[in-house]
């Protein structure tokens, strides 16, 4: 009889340690970010030109992607071509295509990649070259001044989730039109909030062919903009982009 209770206990012993294991939570993967990239320049009809599509999780390039298609079609209408992406560096995957007519287009980017999939659209306008030549010659110390803002893609990340009195760490990410990585650039960024007028300037260094970062801590919260500066010989380009400091 005292063998009896005695194994009854233990297996009542047993059943109450396991039900105490704790179940592992399901691991929620970040959704995969994708930001279609395209020239700096106008587009024009039946003159090449590269899209691009930037694929990313958790602020870190996704170059293992299924799949990256391009469908391209005019506003309102149906689509009429859809193009195959070759994978880049850095996440980046392209696509050459011609618009035979200008007018207005729209690019979506179909990307299938660890087990998600995302399709982020962008309209564009396709000028008639003719009437592009027309317009520069009538703004002269215009196109002057953009002489070096046409050479190279820039793409700014880390924009989001930014808390005041604490680093945030920017990936900068630089290619030229022809779909190459823009190596050993001087690249740094200028913040500022608009209110008080001061302007800092960080260096940000480079940590992979055409990928740059740079880490700055924001030290009030609201409206800050961020531009980012980049010169490589004659070249000298930037883009700004408002972020929030909470």
């Amino acid at each position: 009889m005292k063998k009896i209770l005695s194994l009854l206990i233990v297996c009542i012993m047993i059943t109450t340690g396991c039900s105490n294991v704790k179940k592992k939570e399901p691991v929620v993967e970040k959704p995969v970010d994708v930001t279609i990239l395209l020239p700096n320049t106008g587009i024009n009809a039946n003159k090449e030109v590269t899209l691009r599509a930037e694929v990313s999780q958790n602020n870190k390039a996704v170059s293992d992607a299924d799949e990256v298609q391009f469908e391209i079609g005019k506003t309102g209408e149906d689509s009429m071509a859809m193009l195959d992406a070759k994978n880049g560096v850095d996440g980046i995957y392209s696509a050459k295509y011609t618009f035979t007519q200008p007018g207005d287009y729209y690019v979506v980017a179909h990307v299938t990649a660890r087990d998600q999939h995302t399709m982020p659209k962008k309209d564009i306008k396709v000028s008639n070259p003719t009437a592009n030549n027309s317009v520069s010659q009538t703004s002269e110390h215009e196109s002057h001044s953009d002489d070096h803002h046409s050479d190279v893609m820039i793409h700014l990340m880390g924009t989001e989730k930014i808390n005041v009195n604490k680093g945030k760490l920017f990936t900068i990410h630089l290619m030229t039109n022809d779909g190459k990585a823009l190596e050993k650039a001087n690249v740094r960024i200028e913040t500022w909030k608009e209110e008080h007028g001061k302007h800092d300037y960080t260096d940000a260094k480079e940590v992979a062919p055409g990928e740059y970062e740079v880490k700055y801590t924001f030290k009030e919260k609201g409206t800050n903009t961020v531009k980012v500066h980049v010169e490589k010989g004659k070249l000298h380009d930037h883009t700004e982009k408002e972020v929030t400091v909470n």
